[in-house]
């Protein structure tokens, strides 16, 4: 889909009716609605966009801009992003923050791609996302991935349930991993730097795998999926 036609279907989630006027109400207001922020430990995390972002003041000027650029304006000299390229498979050339600007600050981070992300501090620093929820899909590949949630709530790594009867407004909502034979996931424990596999074996996790929104983990799949969420949108 093309960012054109992603900025329109954004405009008409995040927007309700115009105004009689004939230029809606909603024009002016903030083009970024939510806040998702991270507190990172000294050293290596794994990070994810969880958000859509727009550069720009109110909704009237604002454009699409998911670059790291636009994205990880406040970060101290000397971080680094190691963005992971799903399709490749390989990691991209190394981005660091020298003189307040990024070796690369056209690169592309969108919505439920993760990377790693190296804070140079002493101390933890806190990481905001600005943006909108998004509600689109993410393609996971056959093979080894790095992804994040891709809508406003955790990947849920558990087996799909049979339909049941709707308990309340959310119930069944979530991002569901739907996990296939084979499957491994790799999380990142950051206060360590250490990775923890999580193998699906005869239709059962030996450890269930628990990636927060914000978090990234490597997924090496034996069959391609998509995923996104499902249910309603938060207010």
């Amino acid at each position: 889909m093309k960012t054109k036609s992603l900025f329109a279907s954004l405009v008409f989630i995040i927007t309700g009716a115009g105004s009689a006027a004939g230029f809606p109400v909603w024009l002016d207001g903030p083009a970024n609605l939510a806040t998702n922020t991270m507190t990172l430990p000294p050293g290596w995390s794994l990070i994810a966009n969880p958000l859509f972002h727009l550069r720009g003041t109110t909704l009237r000027d604002a454009v699409p801009d998911n670059t790291v650029g636009e994205l990880f304006k406040q970060m101290p000299q000397g971080a680094l992003l190691l963005r992971f390229d799903n399709d490749t498979h390989r990691f991209s050339r190394k981005n660091v923050l020298r003189h307040g600007r990024w070796s690369d600050p056209r690169q592309m981070l969108a919505p439920g791609e993760g990377a790693f992300l190296f804070n140079p501090t002493r101390g933890p620093l806190a990481v905001s996302f600005t943006g909108n929820w998004w509600y689109g899909a993410l393609s996971v590949p056959a093979g080894l991935s790095l992804i994040g949630s891709p809508g406003p709530g955790t990947i849920d790594f558990a087996l799909p349930v049979p339909p049941q009867t709707p308990t309340g407004p959310f119930a069944g909502a979530g991002v569901s991993f739907n996990p296939q034979e084979g499957d491994v996931v790799y999380t990142f424990d950051k206060a360590n730097g250490s990775f923890q596999d999580h193998r699906f074996h005869n239709g059962a996790w030996d450890v269930l795998p628990t990636v927060r929104v914000g978090e990234a983990a490597f997924v090496h799949t034996t069959k391609p999926r998509v995923i996104q969420y499902i249910g309603p949108r938060p207010l």
